[in-house]
């Protein structure tokens, strides 16, 4: 469509305000898709989670700091210097060999269901000369009081002393599965994970890449032993319904791994976060993390031109694939007086749509005073479109109108 500006006369008698001091009617098409943008081509339909949702629409918006820095959100990068294993109590009783990084370690045993509490005191680390080690020990009770959220019968030892080396963690009068949770706070060697976005459409694609750092600070003797060997690892994708999914990782020229992770074209029905759970080794150091991201269905987009008839009328053209409660959201900028566009107000507009179909969102900066120096030309960044009734981010776009 092509571009459309229609300037009428100016409203008789005084403005209303700096929003809406003329009859102004801007219609462009978006501009083209940037990197970091996220968009559908089209939409998919739904069903509705159970449970109630607000009807009625709304609108709000409010006043920025120009001078406040306004960015895309960053993809978080998880580190890990810990990881964990479930073992039996049979394993418990010959000894679980852990290799430690550095001194100074954590380690934390806990029940699983039905197995039984250990005794107090009961849980030893070794040496490789058979050696009890000095540990400072807390039970479950001790945990609880300091605000760990720990099933009853878990027990962590500190080590006071040790070195890098391979030690055994024995325990007697164990039945059933344990849960070993350990911990480096000291150690160098570090396991780092990040995807390639935080949010992403179900039958998409996300990349997954994982480093193990860290063999530059460590001691000699480990250093030596990392820079031997490859990095070994494997992944697992978990839906918030619980389903799983192998994710294998391949070594990279750099060392580090990495995967190309297809997400079901089904989604999810279940609410809440995905994940990638990443479990890596490298010379007997063992290191896990997870990765959180939203997985969501384009169930709506923006389809079609915004229209400006002024700041306070603001219409974002949706096409709807299903029933919902849509929000849009965006970030107002405006020139200054030395010819910067800076951030000075934010928007949020919701409403619900009964049916699939095209629709319309509206958006009012109504009441939002502009700061002193700041007026046209304008520019709309930061547009987001939100499935409410799925809680599931779809659309953003870093800039989508100009006028």
């Amino acid at each position: 469509m092509k571009t459309r500006l229609m300037i009428a006369l100016a409203l008789a008698g005084a403005s209303s305000g700096a929003w809406a001091s003329s009859a102004l009617l801007i219609e462009k098409p978006l501009p083209a898709v940037s990197a970091g943008d996220r968009t559908s081509g089209g939409v998919v339909s739904a069903p509705l989670p159970p449970g109630q949702f607000e009807r009625e629409p709304v609108q709000f918006a409010w006043a920025l700091d120009p001078s406040d820095a306004v960015s895309a959100p960053m993809v978080e990068v998880m580190e890990s210097r810990s990881f964990w294993r479930t073992v039996e109590a049979a394993e418990l009783q010959r000894g679980v060999e852990v290799e430690l990084s550095a001194p100074g370690a954590v380690i934390q045993l806990s029940p699983a269901a039905g197995a039984r509490a250990l005794p107090a005191q009961s849980l030893k680390v070794r040496d490789a000369a058979n050696r009890v080690m000095d540990t400072r020990q807390f039970e479950s009770a001790q945990l609880q009081q300091a605000g760990m959220a720990v099933t009853p019968g878990t027990q962590l030892l500190k080590l006071e002393s040790g070195d890098i080396g391979r030690y055994r963690l024995q325990a007697a009068d164990g039945q059933g599965r344990y849960v070993l949770q350990v911990l480096e706070p000291n150690s160098p060697v570090v396991l780092r994970a990040r995807t390639d976005r935080a949010v992403a459409f179900a039958g998409s694609r996300i990349s997954l890449q994982v480093d193990m750092d860290g063999a530059q600070s460590a001691a000699a003797s480990l250093a030596q032993r990392l820079a031997r060997a490859p990095l070994v690892g494997q992944g697992l994708l978990v839906a918030p319904d619980g389903r799983t999914w192998d994710v294998p990782l391949q070594a990279g020229r750099g060392g580090g791994l990495s995967s190309t992770v297809a997400l079901p074209a089904e989604g999810s029905d279940a609410p809440g976060l995905w994940e990638l759970q990443v479990f890596a080794e490298q010379g007997g150091i063992a290191r896990d993390t997870r990765l959180a991201f939203a997985v969501s269905r384009p169930t709506a987009r923006i389809a079609g031109s915004i229209r400006a008839t002024n700041l306070a009328d603001l219409r974002f053209p949706l096409q709807v694939g299903a029933p919902g409660r849509y929000e849009v959201r965006a970030t107002l900028f405006a020139t200054g007086s030395d010819g910067q566009l800076r951030p000075v107000a934010q928007g949020h507009s919701a409403a619900w749509f009964n049916a699939a179909g095209a629709g319309q969102l509206r958006l009012s900066f109504a009441g939002v005073a502009l700061p002193a120096g700041y007026g046209a030309p304008y520019e709309l960044r930061e547009v987001e479109l939100h499935d409410q009734s799925r809680m599931a981010p779809i659309e953003r776009r870093a800039r989508a109108l100009r006028f």
